[in-house]
């Protein structure tokens, strides 16, 4: 059985080297195939989730199988903020005080299919409404990606605009094959409504 664990300052070495796994393989193949060191995970992920956000972990047994992590909009990457800023309000009219990037989600490919992944979209937004926040904004490979279809399913708008990252570091440096990213909004209390209540 499949447990959902929320990283705090005692999560055990095990878990946070199981997400470094996790999250290396995750975006290692396709829609992305990115490569990461173990570093640039802890640097550029884990630890700021860890600081700023959330990260939630699946977990089968001790086993990192999956993972999510969120942060204020204000504390997402630069890039992500200075796009939404150029949009008009009628485009994107979610406040940036009460709003959540979901900058990351990642199942490990032989646990995909069983509703990993959409469990960990619905405990990120649970701990989103818990903390007094009411929005999420989502952003994927504008083809391919593995996850959209789960922000769709639960009501989420996709923005008509796609960013160009063609010369992000993503790409110039990870090497991701994705030159473009779409997003997707929406409100939490209103997603929540669209999960299975079993």
């Amino acid at each position: 059985m499949i447990r959902y664990v929320p990283v705090d300052e005692q999560t055990l070495k095990t878990d946070r080297d199981g997400f470094i796994a996790a999250y290396k393989e995750a975006f290692g193949g396709p829609p992305y195939f990115e490569k990461y060191t173990s570093e640039e995970v802890l640097d550029e992920v884990w630890y700021p989730h860890l600081q700023d956000g959330m990260t939630i972990l699946a977990l089968d047994g001790t086993k990192v199988v999956g993972f999510g992590c969120a942060l204020p909009l204000d504390k997402s990457p630069t890039d992500v903020q200075e796009f939404l800023k150029t949009l008009d309000t009628e485009v994107f009219p979610a406040d940036f005080n009460h709003t959540w990037y979901m900058s990351e989600l990642g199942v490990l490919e032989s646990y995909r299919g069983r509703g990993i992944g959409y469990s960990l979209v619905k405990q990120r937004m649970l701990s989103i409404n818990h903390r007094g926040d009411t929005h999420y904004v989502f952003r994927t490979a504008a083809s391919g990606s593995n996850s959209i279809h789960l922000y769709r399913k639960v009501g989420a708008i996709e923005l008509p605009v796609l960013q160009d990252v063609s010369v992000s570091d993503q790409v110039v440096i990870n090497g991701s094959q994705s030159a473009a990213r779409v997003y997707l909004y929406g409100d939490c209390e209103s997603a929540l409504l669209n999960f299975p209540t079993t």
